[in-house]
């Protein structure tokens, strides 16, 4: 008997390339890949549909679409309410146990793919290794290490005296010579991406401002060009404008959050067509919510200005062909594992007008270039990783859809149905785990039984 086959049929496919939807679309998967896609017709043409090895899901009404990869997704953070909890207090052996965990739960958000390009120690390539021997049940990762970093970077959240801890996020590196051989030593301890700091975060360090560049063009120069030689991949998360405008002439590949961008600095990153990855949800779920959740009006105040900026900066490079990537920030407490992912879609739409199919692709498409497996996900295609997605409604109607679970008829990942039948998992969490502890998590169900609002972006 030859491999299972899985024949989903009848409703409409989106394949993820940007083509236009297919009425009565179908997907046919045999193994772990797609072996036909396209019109019901034509894929069923030839096809023997009493095969005892061919399971049939009729998706009549709902829409086909590929699994969703989400480019900034921390799966090591376990959604702390603050830095100190992030990098101080739970041990990293149960850092990496909780990852594992955390790890159903955005695959079952319809999420199969993730770029987690900032970890604490070695989290997350632990947690790579140990989903891809198939261990545990989650998306297909791509890992980073710690954030390359120097005193002006937010990695670097502590008073001097204290320093930057080694099972922190950050690692400090003042000199060229340092930076290279932390790429040197990530590589050799199997990351995919190298993540660089590139800016700092004022409200943890007022001489370290998010306006602020933490590294020279000339030493990003000398990470990306040893990155690269290495074969592996490199962002900066550069909200400074001077440090996204460097990060493009050097070569990074992609761009995170470009939030407080000059013109001259747009002119240059428009030029160049690096893709940027804005991580809006983090800020718009405490604009919107987090009052109601413990966040401290100064982070909203900051956050607003933040989100102004963005818009208006991103606003432009998208205009410009800018390539723009979904990356939700989960991992947080304000943004936590399964509630958050495709909401960056819905802001997409609202602050910038996207058509929910650009918006769609943002997390197709567009984020293949941040996994490492991207030419076989992403799309629907014969040949490619069958990660696909049924869902009960039309994103392309109201893209909120893609955001609620209970409309996740059915998800595939490497040509396995993804069992949601089970509740929605739920764990003890330690006292370690939560100390000094600044607001709740801000799940869709808590904010909704908090504040009674509706799902939907704050206007612009």
């Amino acid at each position: 008997m030859g491999a299972q086959k899985i024949l989903i049929r009848g409703g409409t496919l989106i394949d993820g390339s940007g083509g236009a939807p297919v009425k009565d679309g179908a997907v046919l998967i045999e193994g772990e890949r797609i072996r036909a896609v396209g019109s019901r017709r034509e894929v069923e043409k030839g096809l023997e549909l009493k095969d005892p090895v061919l399971r049939i899901i009729e998706a009549d009404g709902k829409t086909i679409l590929p699994g969703l990869i989400d480019s900034h997704c921390h799966l090591n953070y376990g959604e702390p309410v603050n830095e100190e909890e992030l990098d101080l207090y739970t041990p990293m052996e149960y850092r990496a146990l909780r990852a594992a965990w955390n790890a159903q739960k955005v695959l079952r958000a319809g999420v199969t793919s993730i770029c987690d390009p900032g970890s604490t120690g070695l989290v997350a390539v632990a947690v790579r290794d140990a989903l891809a021997a198939g261990m545990f049940v989650g998306p297909r990762m791509t890992a980073g290490g710690r954030y390359l970093s120097t005193p002006q970077s937010i990695t670097d959240y502590y008073p001097t005296w204290i320093g930057v801890p080694e099972v922190s996020s950050g690692v400090l590196t003042q000199t060229p010579a340092e930076m290279v051989g932390e790429v040197r030593r990530q590589v050799k301890d199997g990351v995919d991406v190298i993540k660089v700091a590139g800016s700092g975060q004022s409200l943890f360090n007022v001489y370290a401002s998010s306006d602020i560049e933490a590294f020279t063009q000339e030493e990003l120069r000398v990470i990306v060009e040893e990155t690269h030689r290495l074969g592996k991949k490199v962002t900066n998360h550069a909200r400074s404008g001077k440090s996204a405008a460097d990060s493009a002439r050097v070569g990074v590949d992609w761009i995170q959050h470009a939030s407080f961008m000059t013109e001259e600095d747009l002119e240059v990153v428009m030029k160049a067509g690096v893709p940027i990855c804005p991580t809006w949800t983090l800020l718009a779920n405490a604009i919107e919510w987090g009052a109601d959740f413990g966040v401290p009006e100064v982070l909203m105040d900051e956050f607003k200005r933040e989100l102004e900026a963005g818009v208006k900066a991103l606003g432009r490079a998208y205009e410009a062909g800018v390539p723009l990537m979904m990356g939700s920030e989960t991992g947080f407490a304000i943004t936590p594992y399964g509630h958050w992912h495709t909401r960056e879609l819905e802001l997409f739409v609202e602050y910038l007008g996207l058509s929910p199919m650009e918006a769609l692709l943002t997390a197709t498409k567009h984020n293949r270039r941040a996994v490492r497996n991207g030419a076989e996900v992403g799309v629907l295609e014969a040949g490619k990783l069958a990660d696909v997605l049924v869902v009960d409604g039309d994103p392309l109607a109201d893209i909120r859809v893609l955001g609620e679970r209970e409309r996740l008829a059915v998800t595939v990942q490497g040509g396995k149905q993804v069992d949601t039948t089970r509740p929605w998992p739920e764990r003890r969490v330690w006292p370690y785990e939560r100390v000094m502890r600044l607001g709740g998590l801000m799940t869709r169900e808590a904010v909704a039984q908090a504040t009674g609002a509706k799902f939907t972006p704050p206007p612009r």
